[in-house]
């Protein structure tokens, strides 16, 4: 890929893109690492992605009433399709119908190896070629920092949103406490990269991401921007705050 958006940028500059620049950055990173994305961030995060992604969405059934039997759901960014086989898997017997929806072409061909029967599309989360109030429930997970427009981004997700329905977030997030800032600073900036080297030649993406965990925005500036949309807002913290999930009611 020699000449692409990916080769053009350093990586703090492809976390600085916006729009067309970024969507191109972003889709040619993770065209090159989605054959090993989901094992590789496993053992960075020493597991830790995997724990809060079982935390955040093995509760969202039952009386929480974010998940109803039958529940039509988006997952944006889905990359290669973890959360859609999770919800098919998992609440197996509520019938959900889930459409994964991601910018990678690659990470879209690893998600029908895992889900060879489930629906994935590619697209663009600043333009989602849905009409409006069409799931009841619209997920992104660790995505955040990889839209082309983070207003935007949200504001669409919330737009696809039926009312009654809720936007539900997962990510890291720069941690509040200042020794939890430090730790998380010494991580990705001495420990992640001599992993990445392990499994890639080029690591660059996985310096890409330390800078980009760095320098996104707080999870109450993401819980501001969809209570500005009209949205119901709860915000749960995993790990000292190094990662948070956001669910948003939008009001009937």
């Amino acid at each position: 890929m020699v000449g692409s958006s990916f080769d053009a940028h350093a990586p703090l500059d492809g976390f600085k893109l916006r729009g067309e620049d970024k969507l191109a950055f972003v889709s040619d990173m993770f065209d090159r690492v989605a054959p090993t994305y989901d094992l590789l961030n496993h053992f960075i995060s020493l597991g830790q992605t995997t724990i809060w992604r079982l935390l955040a969405l093995t509760r969202l059934g039952g009386q929480r009433g974010v998940l109803r039997p039958g529940a039509k759901i988006l997952d944006v960014g889905c990359g290669t399709g973890w959360i859609t086989w999770f919800f098919g898997w998992y609440y197996r017997g509520m019938a959900l119908d889930v459409e994964g929806m991601d910018c990678s072409k690659v990470m879209l061909d690893e998600a029908r190896k895992i889900n060879p029967d489930a629906r994935f599309t590619i697209g663009n989360v600043c333009d989602l070629r849905y009409e409006s109030n069409s799931f009841d429930v619209v997920t992104t997970v660790y995505t955040l920092r990889n839209f082309p427009d983070l207003d935007e981004g949200i504001g669409e997700m919330y737009r696809v949103t039926k009312p009654g329905g809720h936007v539900v977030v997962l990510d890291a997030f720069p941690p509040s406490n200042e020794y939890m800032r430090r730790v998380l600073h010494l991580w990705l900036e001495r420990v992640m990269p001599k992993i990445a080297a392990l499994f890639m030649n080029d690591p660059k993406a996985y310096r890409h991401l330390s800078a980009s965990i760095r320098s996104t925005v707080a999870v109450g500036r993401v819980g501001e921007m969809l209570e500005a949309l009209g949205a119901e807002v709860e915000v749960q913290e995993y790990t000292f705050g190094t990662a948070a999930r956001i669910v948003a009611r939008k009001p009937l």
